[in-house]
């Protein structure tokens, strides 16, 4: 260990003190320690052109309007004995961290749980000591700013329970001066902007009446003093985006001393031109890739048609990966691979990618169509080896592909295609080979969820009814049985009325009780009745859905080559009724005949 020899000296910063005179020794800050054996304030201020030496505090000696400008000027010098630092029993059991706040204006010294204060009569002094010490290594002037901390400090010497672990944190301001007030610059919230979603999307959609943009107004704020003595200056606020405006058409301001708020007017989503905030309804673009819009969704719920207009034959309109999710889609160019795209009303006038998944709430239309398209009604100009699910479709031209539908027409019917209907499928013209049209009502989701939904339907009125029948019989028995006993409650009360007397109130009681059970037994039984009821019409509708097959038909009006495979599927057995038909057959259907089910045609 090098040896140190103890350095007394006077300075202005014992921080920096302690600092320089281990860099000259080569040891730690850390391994050093002081002594505090004097402190001298002096200051300047209008009236005292030289330096003065003052014994008050500041804060008794002048007002917080001088001590907050740089008119009076602090100076605080300490002697100090700095030595190698050792062991002290006491101090090492006491836990002290002080901080402040940003303006370093409020100073406060937590002593730490798990600390341990020694039964001393001076334990206040060994306190303020300890603070002092600490404040003056973070660069704090010490006897200034401090109002009442020797009192705080003899009080708590006095509560405290010595010698014994603090079980939690003990909190104490121990210096507070005029703070400065810092300046508030303006800024802007896009309150619309989606923060939850990891993606971002390019237009965001927003309903009426909501918050969506608000204008932070600047506030400028005023010096102060710290308490390291020093002044607090503060700069005027800045004005960075004073130039937002709202669109009075489509935005709705509401104004107080703090900000401005927007508010949307319509549903649509926000748009920002050059500053000026506004709700729009349509969105024009030329493309939507991963550099201007990796997502664009507003959801079905938001009124936003966005019209995608590309006019690079060399490029998708749609790029490859993006997703889309809004109400009205209007695509002028192709729907790349792996693209996501959901809309109520959905229109692409060229063709989708392969791998391109589609979903039309509501209705689709698509001049050539390679992916995946589910919708309520589908109307597509060339199906070239995509899918189609949905409740009714139009195909011009069918090249290959699958569709699955309640009624499919198609105008033209190729090779190699796949139709399966519920209901119907109507073909204009068969011109290849290898094609299947199939009647099979199952394959239908919304078709099997209807089933399914009956089926549990049945299930959950036959559960609740399973125990309710035996327990509401064997309550009826029991109140029939109980007939003639109130026959005689009856009897005995007219007679009591024909008397002119009061009737036996016992008498009166199970009467009534009998009359209300009578009710209650009456609700009841027209409960299970009710439910009765309606199992039977739930039965009703699903052995009508169990007969889709024998409604469903295909008609062909052209001729058939022997090459087209035409099939039914049973839905309660899954039994396959197929034939192979050359020649005309307008209509082809499924019909039963003493239980037996058969294809036959006209």
């Amino acid at each position: 260990m090098a040896v140190f020899t103890t350095i007394t000296l006077s300075t202005t910063d014992v921080k920096q003190s302690l600092l320089d005179v281990a860099q000259k020794c080569g040891i730690k800050p850390t391994s050093l320690a002081f002594d505090l054996l004097g402190i001298e304030t002096s200051i300047k201020s209008p009236e005292h052109q030289t330096w003065l030496i003052i014994n008050d505090p500041i804060e008794k000696l002048f007002d917080a309007a001088l001590i907050k400008t740089s008119a009076l000027i602090i100076k605080q010098e300490y002697k100090v004995r700095i030595r190698r630092k050792i062991a002290n029993a006491v101090e090492d059991k006491i836990k002290l961290s002080i901080a402040s706040n940003r303006a370093k204006s409020k100073v406060i010294a937590t002593f730490k749980k798990g600390s341990v204060f020694p039964c001393d009569n001076k334990l206040a002094k060994i306190l303020k000591n300890m603070i002092n010490t600490q404040k003056l290594r973070l660069g704090f002037i010490i006897s200034h700013f401090e109002e009442d901390l020797n009192a705080v400090l003899i009080k708590l010497s006095k509560n405290i329970k010595c010698g014994s672990v603090i079980v939690k944190d003990i909190k104490i301001r121990i210096a507070q001066s005029p703070s400065a007030q810092f300046a508030i610059d303006d800024d802007i919230i896009k309150w619309y902007e989606d923060k939850s979603s990891e993606k971002k999307s390019l237009i965001e959609g927003v309903p009426s009446n909501k918050l969506i943009f608000e204008y932070i107004k600047p506030h400028d704020g005023f010096d102060g003093r710290s308490c390291s003595g020093e002044m607090m200056i503060v700069p005027s606020a800045l004005t960075t985006y004073a130039h937002y405006k709202p669109d009075p058409e489509t935005v709705k301001v509401l104004e107080d001393t703090k900000s401005i708020k927007y508010y949307s007017k319509i549903d649509g989503y926000v748009k920002d031109e050059n500053g000026i905030i506004s709700i729009s309804r349509e969105v024009r673009m030329n493309n939507a890739n991963f550099k201007n819009a990796g997502l664009i969704t507003t959801g079905e719920d938001r009124d936003i048609a966005v019209n995608i207009h590309n006019e690079d034959s060399s490029t998708d309109a749609i790029s490859s990966g993006v997703e889309i999710d809004v109400k009205e889609l209007n695509v002028k160019g192709t729907v790349g691979a792996h693209a996501k795209v959901k809309a109520t009303e959905l229109n692409v006038d060229e063709q989708t990618h392969k791998n391109a998944q589609l979903v039309a709430v509501e209705n689709a239309k698509i001049h050539l169509h390679r992916g995946s398209l589910k919708a309520k009604t589908a109307e597509i100009e060339i199906l070239e080896t995509g899918t189609v699910e949905a409740d009714d479709i139009y195909v011009k031209t069918m090249l290959g592909g699958k569709i699955i539908g309640h009624r499919v027409v198609v105008e033209e019917l190729t090779l190699n295609t796949t139709i399966i209907a519920s209901e119907s499928i109507e073909i204009y013209k068969i011109t290849g080979e290898h094609n299947k049209l199939i009647i099979d009502p199952n394959i239908v989701e919304t078709y099997h969820e209807k089933i399914e939904g009956y089926k549990q339907e049945i299930k959950t009125i036959k559960s609740a009814l399973f125990e309710l029948k035996p327990l509401h019989a064997k309550k009826a028995a029991e109140h029939i049985s109980q007939i003639e006993r109130i026959k005689t409650f009856k009897k005995k009360i007219l007679l009591a009325q024909k008397a002119g007397k009061t009737a036996n109130k016992a008498d009166v009681i199970r009467l009534r009780q009998y009359q209300k059970e009578t009710e209650r037994l009456q609700v009841e039984s027209q409960y299970i009745s009710d439910n009765d009821r309606k199992i039977e019409e739930i039965e009703g509708k699903l052995e009508k859905l169990y007969e889709a097959d024998l409604h469903g038909k295909i008609i062909n009006r052209s001729v058939y080559d022997g090459k087209t495979q035409v099939v039914f599927i049973d839905v309660k057995t899954t039994e396959e009724h197929a034939m192979s038909p050359k020649g005309i057959y307008e209509e082809i259907y499924l019909v039963q005949e003493d239980g037996e089910k058969k294809l036959d045609w006209k």
